[in-house]
């Protein structure tokens, strides 16, 4: 994948709206999920938040600053978001992406040219991480469509006497 700067955050911007149009779609059903083993639609907001304000904005600054910094995965699987309302979730997780972007598009060709090494994807730079933040994203919008289809069929078969 080799999109440049304003090309990522383009398509970031645009599975940002996909993604938050889906659940604010679902919001009045988001404890719903297809089994116990998966993510309801509350917690995959919750995850995309946390994973936009404490990984992926803390991470792009580490390497713009020139840090040099080594990344392990990210991983929130074990927590908690029962707490949290997926229409705070979702707004939250825009406001951060928008302040993602916003310190992005501030950065000169120096400062995007700086690396950090990550255990899974090896050297990468800013415009290299909001790349891996793309696939995320790509990932959790296929899944959220297959928990729709997954949602409708449970209720068409409710619905049959």
């Amino acid at each position: 994948m080799s999109l440049d700067r304003a090309e990522v955050i383009a398509a970031l911007e645009e599975t940002t709206a996909e993604i938050s149009d889906l659940l604010e779609s679902v919001a009045a059903d988001q404890d719903w999920r297809p089994n116990n083993e998966h993510w309801s639609f509350r917690h995959i907001a919750a995850h995309l938040e946390a994973c936009q304000t404490e990984c992926v904005l803390v991470r792009v600054r580490q390497i713009a600053a020139g840090a040099k910094p080594t990344f392990e995965f990210y991983d929130n699987d074990g927590w908690d978001f029962t707490d949290r309302d997926l229409r705070d979730s979702v707004r939250e997780w825009r406001e951060s992406r928008h302040r993602t972007f916003a310190f992005v598009q501030s950065l000169s060709p120096e400062r995007l040219s700086r690396t950090g090494s990550h255990r899974t994807f090896g050297e990468i730079t800013v415009v290299d991480y909001l790349k891996i933040d793309l696939g995320h994203d790509r990932e959790h919008f296929a899944d959220l469509n297959e928990m729709l289809g997954g949602r409708a069929r449970t209720a068409a078969r409710a619905r049959k006497p």
